[in-house]
Formats: structure tokens, C-alpha cells, sequence
């Protein structure tokens, strides 16, 4: 009963929380029969300049009281935290040293943890101080932080273009495939910008890319994962559109995501590793629905689907969220356990344990959290190299929100 109350209550807290760090859903898409049914339609967030979420949703509940006695049906622990769920920030280990050289040439420039020594020399203590400020007041911040910058480095690069808000809607940010972005991970980005802004060395020189790129790493660090050297010196797009939008499905097998992400010059030990990003956070039973009705598809556990089923409606309810594994505020490595046993939540998580590209890559993941640690550090080290603009194509944005 404990844990299933955790569950019921956790979820209630995640009611507004990231579909997923590194994937999304849409009823668009080529899923074929595991598509999310064409009739739903997502929440929409708040677009307003601070990110500010609907106001029944502008603050979380408090954290669910240990054995909180619940009579709701279906829960099971399987999906739930293994104990009370870490609200508060887990201490951060030691860096995993990044792979790459301290200074890496790019065709736009040059990007280098030091870049900001002389121009904002505390910006990373500055950036740190925000995300720990809104993680400690939300449970869902780190893994809408994370997320985003997934999703802005996948569609035209590491520029912020996914900040931008236009005036007729026609960004990036309103796009179908951002719709489950949740307002969590931008009002982290905000209040980053806010904290460095107000140090007067620093004000209005430090983009808001490389904002978004400090406040990811961080976002993992303080949930107990791997820290690493940021790669710094980004600018930020000149514009934003929402045709430009075309991110990985979570309806989608190895192949296809592959085909996604060696466009990218990314490998599948990236795709695995990014994928790992999943340990933190939910997703909408919009993308799980497919997969146990009318009947649970062949790669789910069939008391696991019965489990799904027992949280997700038939008559589909976008405002339900399930956890993507048991540790659902920590960094870990519990997905690649989840994912082995069949448990996979989204059908790309469940995928990548039945393609012989990546399953061996799984299995080292769960028997070696070290190793998925090591190996995301490095994909994130490449993904935040993607796209990256010059000053003769980018800025540094006043407010993140519009190009100046």
C-alpha cells in the first residue's frame, strides 16, 4: 500500500511533467499501430515570457507523505518510486572527465569551458545556484530542463531557437511535437538567465544556448549523475520556425531512430546512452495507450502491460502520467534494468532491447552504471556541438524569448 500510494500521489505531482527527456510522441507521425491515437490533443503550456504554467498548475503540491493511504485502483509498484522519491537534490559526485579536448574547433568557431573566465567568471556557480533553486521547488525541473536542451539541439542546433516565442505561434515552441515541453524546464532556463544577468560582468554577454547547455548538466549532477566540463562559447539563433521541427518518435524501432541520429553525426552508442536521459521524469499515457490496447504489444511484460493498463484508461486521459523506472527523481541506471525486463514504458525505450545493434549496449548500461555514465557524458558533450552558430549568423539575446 505504500507504494502504491507513492505512486498515486507522485503522479498527481508529475501531473505536469516532461513527456520524456529525450523523445516525443505526436499522432503525426509513421508509428503505424503503435501511433498514439489521432484523437488526442495534447495540454498546451503557457506561452507567456516567464514561462509562467496555468494557474492551477503555477506550484507543485507538497511531497507525498510516507505510507499516505490511498484507495485508487491499478497503481502498482512496479511503477513507482522504491522509496520516497528524492525531492531534494541528490549530492554530486565526482566529474566523469569529458572525452573530448578541453577546446574543440567547430566550423563555426571555437567552444571551450574557459570561455567565459574573464567575461562572467561566475557564471557556472551562477547557472548551478537557479537549477538548484527550482528543483528544490519542483520535482519535475530537472528532467524539463534536460529535455529541452535535447530537443533544441535536434532540430536546428545548439542556438536556443526552442526559446523563441513569435508572435503568430509560428515557432519552434508551439510546434505538435513540443507541445509536452513542460513549463518546469523553461522557467529553470528564466530564472538562469535572471541569476546572470543581475552580476553586472556578466549581464548580456553570456548566450542563452550556452545557458541552456550549463543548466543540463546540472540538471543531471544534482539528481545524483555525472558531472563534466561544459563546452562553452554558443550563440544564439536569429529565429525560430515551426516547420523546422522534426524530432525522434517514440514510436519508432532502432533503424528509424538511427536514420535520425546519424544525420547528426551521432552513433548508437549515443542513441542508448541519451535515451538513458528517460531515468528521469514521466510521460503521457497519449504514448502508452498504443501499446496496451486493445491488446499489449509482444515486446511488453505481460504483468507489466497489466500494470500500464491499470494506470492508463482506455478512454485515453493526456493529464496521466507513468514513470519511465522506480527511481524517478535520480539519474541511475535503473531504465537499462527496466527496458531488459521487458518493462520499457514508450516503444522506443522498449526497442532498443530488441535490435542487435543496441541490446548489448543495454545490458552493459544495467550491469555497469559507471560505463552509462562515462558514455553519456560523452554523447552529451557531442550533442551540445551540434548546429553551432557564429557571429555573423547568431547573437546573444537580451531576452531569450526574441532575437534582439
Amino acid at each position: 500500500m505504500k507504494a502504491l500510494s507513492l505512486l498515486v500521489l507522485v503522479s498527481f505531482l508529475i501531473a505536469a511533467a516532461a513527456e520524456c527527456p529525450f523523445s516525443h510522441g505526436n499522432d503525426g507521425g509513421n508509428g503505424g499501430a503503435n501511433a498514439p491515437p489521432k484523437e488526442a490533443s495534447p495540454p498546451k503550456h503557457d506561452s507567456s515570457p516567464d514561462y509562467s504554467p496555468p494557474a492551477n498548475n503555477n506550484t507543485a503540491p507538497p511531497p507525498p507523505a510516507s505510507g499516505t493511504p490511498t484507495a485508487a485502483p491499478g497503481a502498482s509498484p512496479a511503477l513507482a518510486p522504491a522509496a520516497s522519491p528524492a525531492l531534494t537534490p541528490a549530492a554530486s559526485p565526482a566529474p566523469v572527465p569529458a572525452p573530448a579536448s578541453s577546446v574543440n574547433k567547430t566550423n563555426n568557431g571555437t567552444l571551450s569551458p574557459d570561455y567565459y573566465a574573464n567575461i562572467c567568471p561566475n557564471l557556472e556557480s551562477l547557472v548551478q545556484g537557479a537549477v538548484r533553486g527550482m528543483m528544490a521547488s519542483s520535482p519535475i525541473a530537472a528532467a524539463a530542463t534536460l529535455r529541452l536542451f535535447f530537443h533544441d539541439c535536434f532540430i536546428t542546433g545548439c542556438d536556443a531557437s526552442l526559446l523563441i516565442q513569435n508572435p503568430n505561434n509560428d515557432d519552434e515552441q508551439h510546434s505538435s511535437e513540443n507541445m509536452f515541453l513542460r513549463a518546469d524546464g523553461y522557467k529553470t532556463i528564466t530564472a538562469a538567465k535572471a541569476a546572470v544577468d543581475a552580476d553586472p560582468q556578466c549581464a548580456n554577454k553570456v548566450s542563452c544556448a550556452d545557458i541552456m547547455a550549463l543548466a543540463a548538466r546540472d540538471a543531471v549532477a544534482l539528481s545524483g549523475g555525472p558531472t563534466w566540463k561544459v563546452e562553452l562559447g554558443r550563440y544564439d539563433a536569429l529565429g525560430a520556425r515551426a516547420s523546422d521541427v522534426d524530432l525522434p518518435l517514440t514510436t519508432e524501432d532502432v533503424p528509424a531512430l538511427m536514420n535520425r541520429f546519424s544525420a547528426h553525426g551521432l552513433t548508437v552508442d549515443d542513441l542508448v546512452a541519451l535515451s538513458g536521459g528517460h531515468t528521469l521524469g514521466a510521460t503521457s499515457c497519449v504514448f502508452v495507450n498504443s501499446r496496451i490496447y486493445p491488446t499489449a504489444d509482444a515486446f511488453l511484460d505481460p504483468g507489466f502491460a497489466s500494470q500500464l493498463q491499470g494506470i492508463c484508461p482506455s478512454n485515453l486521459d493526456p493529464n496521466t502520467f507513468v514513470f519511465f523506472d522506480q527511481s524517478v527523481t535520480s539519474f541511475d541506471n535503473n531504465y537499462f534494468l527496466m527496458v531488459q525486463q521487458k518493462k520499457g514504458v514508450l516503444f522506443s525505450d522498449s526497442a532498443l532491447y530488441f535490435d542487435s545493434s543496441s541490446k548489448g549496449i543495454v545490458d552493459k548500461f544495467a550491469a555497469d552504471q559507471n560505463a552509462f555514465f562515462t558514455q553519456f557524458v560523452s554523447s552529451m558533450v557531442t550533442l551540445g556541438r551540434l548546429g553551432l552558430k557564429n557571429a555573423a549568423n547568431g547573437e546573444i539575446r537580451t531576452i531569450c524569448t526574441k532575437p534582439n
